[in-house]
């Protein structure tokens, strides 16, 4: 029994030192000073087509913005680690996010071009039309836009209660009614009808944040956070290049009937796309912007190493809609029409699909959007360019269609005989003169 008791007494004590010692390492967390933690920027910076976030360390000097878009950068207190699998240094956030106060100031050859002060923002977007609808509020605007979004989320909250309700009381009543239909009391112009379903609620919304909104035109900069107490903060200053994009063009993602969830990418004009007769297919046109490969990939990860000043990318970052596709055959030309396209699942232990037209009567929303092409083989070479409604091209936009016959392989493994048919014959016609050859002794 005291053997019993000791244990206990033991055990007892092991758990209140644990719970104590727990206690001083999350206080000690809590509690950490900003002398203590490392000093980072970020950004939630457009990236030409929606807002993208990106760290920038203390051993990044320089990072990248486009011009003359609205860009966010913030300064906080964080723990910073390395990262060996990716070989890049990660911020630890849970641990600690205390934003630092102060004035980010922008310089240009030394000299002071503008002062920021810390502001609330807020982006949005439609989730079914993203690239379109995206919207940075800041100030005043960021504080409205939010609590309308909290308003709509409450409200979508309420209305679905009452649709359910609404379903229910449906429910009950056609069953009742299906009786009275059944014995003939009520005709099937009498059944209740059943309620409309609820409108999805799309819109995307992040939190008030804060944060310094910097707008600039192309150039160097540098940047540096002024404290209240009018010192620079450590590790502050960093070097800004502004950088806008090289030109313009029309990329296509390329959706074949068969495999419509892993599109094709065409980004030049010089690129040739290839086919086979009887294949359809979908053409989804977009604009797109091409910037220097070092600019911008740095801009989206200031710690990237791979990327090049010697090279460029291309950025699609809206659908174009409002044209029509010219295509072009050896005998004749045909407009193609941009339509919606629904995919519908084979029913069965079977695995397929179907694409069909877009029907708003019995489906609720499109798969996908596009150019249906055929190519029904009464040519080899197509054409295909984007058009207005004024009959102006797309610049960039043409592309060049080559239909490859696959029924006539035979052709190439008749070619590639030649070369053996040969050797077989020069092999027997040496074998030939060997065999007659006279020996005398």
């Amino acid at each position: 029994m005291k053997k019993w008791i000791l244990f206990h007494k033991i055990k007892t004590g092991i758990i209140i030192f644990s719970v104590v010692l727990l206690t001083i390492l999350s206080s000690t967390v809590v509690t950490a000073s900003s002398d203590e933690l490392d000093f980072v920027y970020g950004t939630n910076h457009f990236n030409g087509a929606a807002y993208s976030s990106a760290l920038i360390p203390h051993n990044i000097d320089t990072f990248y913005l486009l011009a003359d878009e609205t860009n966010i950068i913030t300064a906080r207190h964080t723990s910073v680690y390395y990262w060996p699998i990716t070989n890049e240094y990660k911020a630890d956030w849970e641990s600690a996010n205390i934003v630092v106060e102060g004035t980010l100031e922008i310089l240009k050859h030394n000299e002071l071009v503008e002062s920021i002060d810390l502001t609330e923002y807020v982006i949005q977007y439609d989730n079914l039309n993203k690239y379109e609808t995206i919207q940075l509020y800041l100030g005043e605007d960021s504080i409205i836009a939010r609590q309308n979004f909290e308003y709509m989320i409450t409200k979508y909250r309420d209305d679905l209660y009452d649709y359910n309700i609404a379903l229910n009381t449906y429910r009950e009543e056609f069953q009742d009614a299906l009786a009275e239909l059944q014995a003939g009391n009520i005709t099937e112009d009498e059944l209740p009808e059943r309620p409309l379903p609820l409108a999805d609620l799309t819109l995307f919304s992040t939190n008030l944040l804060i944060g310094f909104p910097v707008t600039l035109p192309v150039g160097e900069y540098n940047i540096r956070l002024r404290l209240p107490d009018k010192s620079v903060q450590k590790d502050s200053e960093k070097k800004l290049v502004v950088f806008d994009s090289i030109q313009d063009g029309a990329s296509y993602n390329i959706l074949t009937q068969d495999r419509w969830t892993v599109p094709e990418i065409s980004e030049d004009n010089n690129e040739t796309i290839y086919t086979i007769k009887g294949n359809t297919f979908f053409m989804q046109l977009y604009h797109q912007k091409q910037y220097n490969e070092l600019y911008y990939m740095r801009m989206n990860n200031p710690q990237d190493k791979t990327a090049r000043a010697d090279r460029k990318v291309w950025v699609p970052f809206s659908p174009v809609k409002n044209m029509v596709l010219e295509v072009y055959d050896q005998q004749r030309s045909f407009t193609v029409t941009r339509g919606d396209y629904f995919v519908h699942q084979l029913i069965g232990s079977k695995l397929g699909y179907e694409i069909v037209d877009f029907d708003p009567e019995t489906m609720n929303r499109p798969s996908f959007d596009g150019y249906k092409i055929v190519v029904d083989g009464s040519s080899s070479v197509y054409r295909v360019i984007a058009k207005d409604t004024q009959n102006n091209a797309l610049p960039g936009s043409e592309r060049e269609i080559r239909v490859l016959y696959i029924d006539r392989s035979w052709m190439i493994y008749c070619v590639s005989l030649i070369p053996l048919t040969i050797g077989l014959l020069v092999v027997l016609l040496r074998r030939k003169k060997i065999r007659d050859i006279k020996v005398i002794g």
